[in-house]
């Protein structure tokens, strides 16, 4: 399943899409989180959302580039 993988400065803003996310109807197991701490500079968020079709692909990518994520697409 494609992917779409943000990378977020602010984990604040990350968490706000992650609410955003399941409030629209993407389930929480279709969300994969790379924390702060996991990250080697020590801040921001990834966020890895599995996308069943390009509508919902494109969906998603415009609610984090909203929230200022970069994005990045995966094919799995």
């Amino acid at each position: 399943m494609p992917r779409v993988v943000a990378f977020f400065r602010n984990s604040a803003q990350g968490n706000l899409v992650i609410q955003i996310l399941t409030t629209i109807g993407i389930p929480n197991d279709r969300l994969g989180v790379t924390p702060p701490e996991q990250i080697e500079t020590g801040q921001g968020m990834v966020l890895s959302v599995a996308c069943p079709d390009e509508k919902t692909m494109a969906r998603v990518e415009t609610i984090c580039r909203e929230q200022g994520a970069d994005i990045h697409r995966q094919r799995s």
